[in-house]
């Protein structure tokens, strides 16, 4: 029952992401399906995990091997349905109270504990589960009792605390420190146990020859850097009583457009895990950078932010335009991938799109000849997809540069045109 609803999903996943997004799959076929393979993945969107697995899943190999997935811990946490923005707010307080688990494991899917963004709600709802309902004074420290206070719970049970009414108090990061001292010693035991337990299971999939699907960054990069990957891939590798393979798969985002977002899948050769657990690291985080393909969300907004640097908040389109396209060039030119968009004879059609993504989004004023920056906005955002995706694409495509010209590969970048 498990396979059929695993293959089930994965199929609706497959039809729906070609409905939403304009997928551009490169390489799919080099996902063999053989025993004991990893598929590491760079993390950018919650949409990668129902992006990419079903591109390798359905790549004209008959699915003849299950596919696990590493997923956020949080998932499985009861509530979490009532957490997600997508979902109307009414129906939030009544999905609050669901629990996903046994569905989440039917879809091959394993928790994975991440300690930076973990939540109280996670932590307290921890706590009961394992030690019992406390009275809140008897397991919190005096300033989190005080905090719920405010809120509206001035006694009662720790359990009380996950009401839904106190969701502000509990969206809060969590911490070993809110809980009084003579908790906090078992609390680092449990958590000890459980990651181990967890990196372990993630082991376990690999050594009796399924396939693991793992995103090391673990969560989407804040301001489009990538990231180091976290500690459990090491561990997971060592832990592998099987002769492992590994096979990169990244995922790219062309998200400065009006419309349908457009995304590149691009999958690497299959490497045997072979050297040390740290040598295997870096070089799987080199193959991703290398699949990375420079879009027109990225090297178009490089362009900018280099004219944003020289003090300018104007650009003639023309100039702007044949900026965009000498720099795609000269990326390609030094073995970089970059979206066939930027090089065909279409090309302008792209970067038109793009601007006028800027102007809807007011970060821009444009007419028939020039562009007008809003710089002061562009210095003081921060740099985050939806508040500002121009300088989150300038620091995604200069942290792939970035490794790209550590690993000694030649890719030397080229002065772009002056837009003056």
């Amino acid at each position: 029952m498990g396979d059929i609803l695993h293959y089930t999903v994965v199929t609706a996943c497959w039809a729906g992401t070609r409905v939403v997004f304009e997928l551009h799959i490169d390489g799919a076929e080099r996902y063999r399906q053989h025993p004991s393979t990893l598929v590491v993945v760079n993390h950018k969107r919650d949409s990668d995990s129902v992006t990419v697995p079903p591109s390798l899943i359905f790549n004209g190999v008959r699915p003849i091997r299950p596919m696990w997935f590493a997923g956020r811990e949080d998932m499985f946490v009861r509530g979490f349905l009532g957490l997600q923005p997508p979902v109307p707010r009414p129906l939030r307080p009544a999905l609050a109270r669901t629990n996903l688990g046994r569905v989440l494991h039917a879809l091959h899917i394993l928790p994975v504990r991440r300690f930076p963004e973990r939540t109280m709600h996670e932590a307290v709802d921890e706590f009961v589960r394992v030690y019992g309902d406390h009275a809140l004074k008897a397991v919190l420290v005096p300033q989190q009792v005080e905090a719920l206070a405010a809120a509206g719970r001035r006694e009662g049970m720790l359990s009380d605390a996950l009401a839904w009414t106190h969701r502000r108090w509990w969206m809060q990061r969590a911490t070993i420190r809110a809980f009084l001292p003579h908790w906090q010693e078992r609390l680092a035991g449990r958590q000890r146990a459980v990651v181990d337990a967890q990196v372990q299971a993630l082991a376990a999939v690999l050594t009796r020859g399924d396939n693991l699907y793992l995103a090391p960054e673990g969560v989407l990069s804040s301001d489009g850097r990538l990231q180091a990957f976290r500690a459990g891939f090491r561990r997971i590798l060592t832990l592998t009583q099987a002769p492992l393979r590994w096979v990169p798969a990244a995922i790219v985002y062309d998200f400065i457009v009006p419309g349908r977002m457009r995304v590149f899948v691009t999958v690497g050769d299959e490497v045997p895990a072979a050297g040390s657990a740290a040598d295997i690291e870096q070089e799987a985080r080199r193959a991703l950078a290398a699949l990375h393909v420079m879009t027109c969300s990225q090297i178009a907004s490089r362009v900018l932010w280099q004219r944003v640097g020289e003090g300018h908040d104007t650009v003639a389109v023309e100039r702007f335009a044949a900026a965009v396209f000498d720099q795609a060039a000269a990326l390609r030119g030094s073995g970089v991938r970059v979206d066939h968009a930027l090089t065909g004879s279409d090309r302008r059609r792209r970067v038109d799109a793009y601007l006028a993504f800027l102007t809807r989004r007011g970060i821009a004023l444009t007419n028939a000849s020039e562009i007008l920056l809003d710089v002061p906005y562009l210095r003081r955002v921060p740099a985050t997809n939806r508040q500002n995706p121009l300088r989150y694409a300038v620091n995604e495509i200069e942290s792939v540069l970035e490794i790209l010209r550590e690993q000694g590969s030649g890719n030397k970048e080229q002065t772009t045109e002056d837009l003056q």
